[in-house]
């Protein structure tokens, strides 16, 4: 299964400081899509999560 978030803002850099607050969360996250320009006042950047090193995190058994 995959997952991926969806960052939407007003602007440019209102999605950024969604990615980074993501970041300071511990999210760690690879960029899939970069911030763009959908509509007037609607951006949006498509990230997926990074996958933990070996021993850290999650693991499907």
């Amino acid at each position: 299964m995959g997952v991926r978030f969806g960052v939407m803002g007003e602007s440019a850099a209102e999605v950024e400081q969604g990615l980074a607050l993501l970041r300071d969360r511990g999210v760690e996250v690879a960029v899939r899509q970069p911030v763009r320009q959908l509509t007037d006042g609607r951006w949006m950047a498509m990230v997926t999560p990074k996958a933990p090193a070996d021993g850290g995190g999650l693991v499907e058994r």
